[in-house]
């Protein structure tokens, strides 16, 4: 919508306001921790948002805090997801986003090693074969 009004208005501007709060430093609602049947989102923190002040509170938006690269250099934040919390489509989403499946903690996805295609494999495809590779084109094999 160009203009929302009414609850999706509300929401959109609640959902604004949380955004600048998150970028100027404030706490999060909570930190994450690992459930088995989510991704494992333990290094991010939730907020939670809604267009009803007087109801749970309706949306997460999922941002995780990233440390100085160097001395001097400011903490950033960045969002990952804003979604609903029903059925935790914020936390599926933000999985997603994140490249993690659900049911591995993050010390079990670093500890698998990168899939190496065999060099047997051609290293070019036509656009649009990505989906069922050549009869004469090996399956990838990994070590």
């Amino acid at each position: 919508m160009k203009r929302p009004h009414g609850a999706e208005g509300r929401l959109l501007r609640v959902a604004l306001n949380q955004l600048s709060r998150i970028q100027q430093g404030a706490p999060g609602t909570h930190p994450l921790g690992y459930l088995p049947s989510y991704p494992d989102l333990s290094d991010c923190e939730s907020t939670y948002v809604g267009a009803d002040p007087n109801a749970k509170p309706s949306h997460r938006i999922v941002w995780r805090e990233h440390a100085p690269q160097r001395p001097g250099e400011p903490v950033t934040r960045e969002v990952i997801a804003l979604g609903e919390r029903a059925n935790g489509q914020a936390y599926y989403m933000a999985g997603q986003r994140l490249g993690r499946p659900v049911g591995f903690t993050l010390a079990e996805l670093a500890a698998q090693r990168e899939p190496i295609a065999s060099p047997s494999r051609p290293g070019r495809r036509l656009i649009g074969s990505f989906d069922t590779p050549s009869k004469n084109e090996p399956d990838l094999q990994f070590e």
